[in-house]
């Protein structure tokens, strides 16, 4: 049951930003799933494949593509299920798990994560199109006015909201899932004109268990923030299909076909093997379809956030703001710092899952949120802080070999997490029962 008080959305834009989701609004899990897999054709992608690729070589990295595509589609599937359970965003449920005001610090956290990945992809979708255009066209308009032009279309697709979200990747992941099918036969192709009888790592700068790390990274943001779509799911079932349809399947091929790729031309960079393989203009629409798409995405969680922390505003207001302050991010150059950049989003949202996991389904025993208790609770639930800030300090002393339980990062944070928060809120329950039997 939602909040009978729960307030309506203002417009057709506001998309249900702080209240929940109604059911007639609700969606299948395959539509759902398509808006994340619409990410894992992104430009990032293809790089965090290739990288893997040459660093591990192609058999290891395939595993650790496996590894990690299961392990996001495993906790995707659980914080999908809390969004289904009580049709809040993302941002609102970190409000009730780590109240109003601790919330606010991570939820903006999470925001200049989403403002560095759009930055990624505005960086990478100027840098590429000058290269096409010269290459094609002759000339080029500078990179600022690329950046605009696109940060402008973006911003105008996600202030319509979830709906028009689903349907443009619904259309196009189709059409990128067959230009990747084609880069990966023209690889083969490649593979086999050239002689290529042994498939070996190009450098050798990444363990296993940081690969899978990286795998992880790249995704762990919108496995946090899966709420955000699973509140439109209608079924529980939909949060399964919603998960491993773009986490395990759909990233997972994209990260073998870019390794393989990569690993047959002998180059890491992802424009240089597109077009040796021949892809030319396909090259070229799929970075402009799978950036907008990720942008759209992105943006859209990103102004959730910055609602569930200024909920004056609307929705779209942010959301704009948001696609302004994106474009100035995308001169960081956070491109040339990539890895890390991965592996910093693992350590430190990862936690997060794992928290509002436990607090939902074993502290609150899948009792659903309700507006009105936001105003009674504390104002900072220093439990979760608490837990959140070791399951941080896990993954650093994990990353150093001085603690390890896994040899992965990410799994190290989760399972010490995971006790963690679950055993000091299970201790602040006892301290109170004496006030209650009062």
């Amino acid at each position: 049951m939602t909040d009978k008080h729960a307030p309506l959305p203002n417009s057709a834009f506001d998309d249900y930003a702080t209240s929940p989701v109604p059911q007639s609004e609700t969606v299948n899990g395959i539509g759902i799933g398509m808006i994340n897999g619409g990410l894992a054709f992104a430009v990032p992608g293809l790089i965090t494949g290739i990288q893997l690729g040459g660093s591990l070589g192609l058999e290891k990295s395939i595993f650790a593509f496996l590894l990690g595509g299961f392990a996001l589609a495993m906790l995707g599937t659980v914080t999908g299920l809390v969004g289904m359970h009580n049709r809040f965003s993302s941002c609102m449920t970190i409000k009730f798990v780590f109240g109003t005001t601790g919330a606010n610090f991570i939820n903006l956290a999470f925001v200049v994560s989403l403002l560095g990945w759009y930055g990624v992809n505005v960086d990478l979708f100027s840098q590429v199109s000058q290269q096409f255009l010269l290459k094609y066209a002759g000339g080029t308009p500078d990179t600022w006015l690329l950046e605009v032009l696109f940060g402008v279309l973006i911003t105008a697709v996600t202030i319509w909201g979830f709906k028009v979200i689903e349907r443009i990747t619904n259309l196009l992941v189709p059409i990128l899932f067959a230009i990747i099918v084609y880069l990966l036969v023209q690889s083969i192709g490649y593979a086999n004109s050239h002689e290529i009888t042994a498939i070996t790592p190009q450098t050798i700068s990444l363990t296993f268990g940081e690969g899978v790390s990286a795998v992880v990274g790249s995704f762990i943001v919108s496995v946090v923030l899966m709420p955000d779509f699973s509140r439109y799911a209608a079924k529980p079932i939909d949060t399964v299909y919603a998960s491993f349809l773009p986490f395990l399947l759909i990233n997972s091929f994209v990260y073998v076909v870019s390794a393989f790729a990569g690993i047959v031309v002998a180059n890491s960079d992802i424009l240089s093997v597109m077009l040796v393989l021949g892809l030319g203009g396909m090259a070229f629409f799929l970075l402009l379809v799978s950036s907008c798409v990720t942008n759209v995405i992105n943006l859209y969680s990103c102004g959730l956030g910055l609602m569930a922390v200024f909920p004056k505003f609307k929705e779209w207001q942010w959301i704009i703001v948001a696609g302004i302050l994106g474009t100035v991010v995308a001169s960081f150059n956070v491109l040339d710092n990539f890895t890390n950049f991965l592996f910093g989003l693992s350590i430190i949202f990862t936690p997060v899952a794992a928290i509002y996991v436990v607090d939902f389904f074993l502290i609150r025993q899948s009792r659903k949120y309700q507006l009105a208790s936001l105003q009674r609770d504390h104002n900072i639930n220093y439990r979760a802080v608490i837990a959140w800030l070791i399951g941080i300090c896990t993954s650093f002393l994990s990353n150093h070999g001085w603690l390890t339980i896994t040899t992965i990062e990410v799994f190290d944070a989760m399972l010490v997490t995971l006790p963690v928060y679950y055993l000091l809120s299970r201790s602040k329950i006892r301290r109170k029962r004496p006030e209650v039997a009062k």
